[in-house]
């Protein structure tokens, strides 16, 4: 694989062609971004307000001045763009370029590049007729999406057809969520892919090589299936059980942990050549109210906000991160009772505080937070305003699309401040094209080449957080209970190539084992394993206890030869109630 640094040192300028001129020679599939089509329909249009409060009615009157976007262009007054590389990727030239490339669209053709859709099952024709019907910048992938590798192939060469018939010389975007652990759309689960362990594992495991390499491994199975965006790494910090959304997504509880994980997962996705996206800022980890079904309130100060929440986007940001995922959460310090993601303060925070100068990418548009409040066009023209650079999944494109280019007619959306949304998009498409060049083509058959990195990725996590170290610690002969059938059935498949065996409650046994689950989460026993968060074992008194962070078969291999004694446990423990004195760890 090539190296990080090699892979950004890829700052080719491109000279963009209009949208009318011949496209560039298609990528390799292995090049390819995927995205997502939403549903058609009709609405009409109206205006965002200035102060876009959830309890609100949104009115044309009192609109914010477009002009008066916190994004600033990529280059001063008066300034000429250079070719120096930007941190993102791209060089000043490029954006500048890219952006000028945006100017020469129709209203219509610029309004779709800022948005990336959803589509209806499972037929790339349907993707592709997406992309088309709205100039849309991209789609994004979810689980009704797939049905086969060959499948998810087909529909980004489509896609990728479909973009070079709109005369773009720039891949389509072709996202998806790919987190590890329970948010994983391209998995062991649903195709010949890898599943990895939850991305609390990274942290657990506190080994830079590994979460890089693992990060590296996702990337490159879904560059062979025609994938280039990947909505990842989490870099949420979290509470922990009263997590209303994130837990074991999160790398853990300590900022700086969750910081050095983060910066290591995007240079693995940077290797991979996939776009990564921090998300979800300015951090959801540490809040009791999902966004998915209301607001969600940040109540902590601007100085408490500095030394936690934004402590991994600060440094997601300095690992060169292509884009950063806005979360519908209202932040006290910055624009009481306003979603960031609507919010000029925030992506102010975000460019100014942080230096942030690539995408801005909308979490989706479709969840309860917003939809709640206002409809899809409002959503659409608030977000570009505030200052977003792609709106990711409005719960009806059509609308969404049209309330743009109606905003564009009348001025209350600045063309200005959308072009220079657009040629970020561009810019960073054109890159990410010249990064999976220079890392080399990858095929359908790579789609499995993360396997070994997620099972070492695991073999680093196992925490022992009770019991003496390098021994053995069950067995030979054992009893398990708890977990899912599937968890049953794959622990004791690993369980007995490591020597151990399961045998009937009827039947005696030398060690009682108890795996904890979320749906299971109680029960004690010789050993206690949870798969899920580490703070399942508080309160447990079993003799030995240990946390795996994954429902992965190297997960259960992993667990096993601990088990045995084949290996030790050499994970720290990545969360910790407030004010415990427990070390994180017995055996790392």
């Amino acid at each position: 694989m090539r190296s990080n640094s090699a892979m950004r040192s890829t700052r080719a300028t491109r000279h963009g062609a209009g949208p009318a001129a011949p496209a560039l020679a298609m990528l390799a599939v292995g090049a390819l971004l995927l995205a997502g089509c939403g549903s058609s329909g009709d609405g009409k249009s109206s205006d965002p307000p200035s102060d876009p409060g959830p309890s609100e009615s949104p009115s044309a009157s009192d609109g914010p001045d477009p002009s008066e976007s916190p994004s600033e262009s990529p280059t001063g007054a008066g300034e000429e763009p250079d070719g120096e590389a930007l941190a993102w990727g791209p060089t000043e030239q490029d954006v500048a370029e890219a952006t000028e490339l945006a100017a020469s669209m129709t209203p219509e053709e610029v309004a779709g590049q800022v948005i990336i859709a959803r589509y209806p099952g499972t037929d790339p024709a349907a993707a592709a007729d997406e992309l088309t019907q709205y100039h849309l910048g991209g789609l994004v992938l979810f689980s009704d999406n797939i049905d086969s590798l060959d499948q998810v192939v087909a529909t980004s060469q489509a896609v990728q057809d479909a973009q070079a018939d709109l005369g773009r010389d720039w891949p389509a975007i072709l996202s998806v969520d790919n987190e590890g652990g329970t948010v994983q759309r391209l998995s062991a689960d649903t195709g010949p892919w890898t599943s990895f362990p939850e991305f609390m594992a990274a942290g657990a495991a506190n080994d830079p090589e590994a979460t890089r390499a693992a990060a590296e491994g996702m990337a490159t199975e879904l560059r062979a299936s025609g994938l280039n965006v990947d909505f990842a790494p989490v870099a949420d910090v979290t509470i922990g059980p009263t997590d209303a959304a994130i837990g074991t997504r999160s790398a853990g509880g300590d900022p700086q942990l969750v910081a050095d994980t983060v910066a290591s997962a995007v240079e693995g996705f940077t290797d991979g050549a996939v776009v990564s996206s921090l998300k979800h800022f300015p951090g959801h980890g540490g809040l009791t109210v999902d966004s998915h079904q209301d607001l969600p309130v940040q109540d902590a100060t601007a100085d408490e906000l500095g030394s936690d929440s934004l402590v991994p986007f600060q440094a997601g940001v300095d690992a060169e991160a292509g884009t950063v995922m806005i979360g519908h959460i209202a932040v006290d310090a910055w624009d009481p009772g306003v979603p960031a993601s609507l919010s000029p303060a925030a992506y102010e925070h975000l460019r100014e505080d942080l230096g942030f100068t690539g995408v801005a990418i909308t979490d989706g548009l479709d969840m309860g937070a917003l939809t709640n409040s206002y409809t899809p066009d409002q959503i659409a023209i608030m977000s570009l305003q505030a200052g977003a650079d792609l709106l990711l999944g409005p719960t009806d494109v059509a609308v969404a699309h049209q309330g743009i280019v109606d905003a564009l007619a009348d001025g209350s959306l600045s063309r200005d401040r959308v072009d220079e949304a657009a040629g970020r998009v561009i810019a960073l498409m054109r890159w990410q094209q010249d990064a999976a060049d220079t890392a080399g083509a990858v095929g359908p058959e790579e789609s499995e080449a993360g396997a070994q990195a997620s099972e070492e990725l695991s073999r680093a996590a196992i925490t022992q957080v009770a019991g003496e170290c390098g021994v053995t610690l069950a067995g030979p002969r054992v009893h398990v209970h708890g977990g899912s059938v599937p968890d049953w059935d794959a622990f004791t498949a690993a369980a007995q190539d490591a020597g151990l065996e399961v045998v009937p409650l009827e039947e005696p046994a030398d060690t009682e084992i108890r795996l904890l689950t979320s749906e299971s989460p109680t029960g004690t026993g010789d050993v206690v394993v949870t798969l899920d968060g580490p703070w399942l074992l508080d309160g447990n008194d079993a003799p030995v206890e240990l946390a795996a962070y994954g429902h992965t078969s190297g997960t259960f291999e992993a667990l096993a030869d601990v088990l045995v004694g084949a290996q030790e446990a050499p994970g720290v423990l990545p969360f910790q109630e407030p004010g415990s004195t427990d070390p994180g760890t017995s055996c790392g």
